[in-house]
């Protein structure tokens, strides 16, 4: 067997380790995909309301207006306001 053949041999031994290495290596990283498949979801949720706020700013506005408007003043005084702004909405809007 010449030397040249030999080397042949070495190469096709060497693929064939390499080629079941990364069957394993894929085996393992699917498995590992699987277990992170829950928390990739909720992160991907969680994105997903980043971005319809970032796309609708005046809904956020509005719930930090109305807690600090709800910690502040009593539900009476709360509900004056409410009116007072209706009055205005209409008498603007007319």
């Amino acid at each position: 067997m010449s030397h040249f053949q030999y080397q042949l041999i070495e190469v096709a031994r060497r693929k064939e380790r390499l080629i079941t290495r990364t069957g394993s290596q894929r085996v393992a990283i699917g498995a590992s995909l699987r277990e992170l498949r829950g928390p990739i979801s909720v992160v991907d949720h969680g994105l997903g309301i980043v971005h319809f706020l970032r796309a609708h700013p005046l809904i956020v506005a509005t719930v930090i207006a109305a807690v600090a408007a709800f910690r502040r003043r009593s539900l009476v005084s709360l509900a004056g306001s409410a009116i007072s702004l209706w009055r205005i909405w209409r008498s603007v809007s007319a």
